[in-house]
C-alpha cells in the first residue's frame, strides 16, 4: 500500500491529465449511475483516473467495495496520522473554506460516508489554527491525491 504523503505530486499531475479513454488499468470501480452519488465534475478526477490510481497504488479494487468507499473513519493511530496529513495538505494548499467544500465534494462523489466526512470536517478548525492556511485553489491533481488518501485509509485496520 502506498502512502499519499510520499507520492510524487508531479506524477499525480501527469495522471490527472491522462485521457480517460486510455486508462487501460484492468480495475473497475463501482459506477455512479443509480447510486445516489453524483458523477465527477470537470475539475475532479474521472472514474478512469481513479481506477488508474488504484492500479498504480497496487490496491485490491475489492477493498473499495461499494460507495461510499470509506463509510467510517478507521479508529487507529495510523488512520489519525493519515487524516491529519490529508487535512493539513488541503488547508495549506487552499485554506479553510475550500477544504470544507472538498470534504463535501468527496461525500457527494461517494468517496466518503457521513461518518468519515464528519470526522475529517471536525479536524479542519484545528489545522487552520495550527498552520498557515493557503489561499490557492484545489485542482484535479489535489482531488486525485485526496482519493489516494481514501485508498490509504481503506488499508488501515481498526
Amino acid at each position: 500500500m502506498f502512502d499519499p504523503s510520499e507520492y510524487d505530486a508531479n506524477e499525480l499531475r501527469s495522471l490527472a491529465g491522462v485521457d480517460d479513454a486510455d486508462a487501460g488499468t484492468g480495475v473497475s470501480l463501482p459506477p455512479v449511475e443509480g447510486s445516489g452519488y453524483r458523477p465527477a465534475a470537470p475539475d475532479e478526477p474521472s472514474r478512469a483516473q481513479c481506477e488508474r490510481l488504484v492500479a498504480i497504488g497496487g490496491v485490491d479494487p475489492a477493498a473499495l467495495g461499494e460507495r461510499p468507499y470509506l463509510p467510517a473513519f478507521p479508529d487507529a493511530p495510523a488512520a489519525r496520522r493519515v487524516g491529519r496529513d490529508w487535512i493539513a495538505y488541503l488547508v495549506r494548499t487552499a485554506g479553510e473554506a475550500p477544504t470544507r467544500d472538498a470534504i463535501g465534494r468527496y461525500r457527494a462523489l461517494g468517496w466518503l460516508g457521513e461518518d468519515a466526512a464528519a470526522t475529517l470536517a471536525d479536524r479542519v478548525a484545528d489545522a487552520v489554527a495550527a498552520l498557515d492556511p493557503g489561499d490557492g485553489e484545489l485542482d484535479r491533481a489535489d482531488h486525485l491525491l485526496s482519493f489516494a488518501h481514501v485508498i490509504r485509509l481503506l488499508g488501515i485496520d481498526d
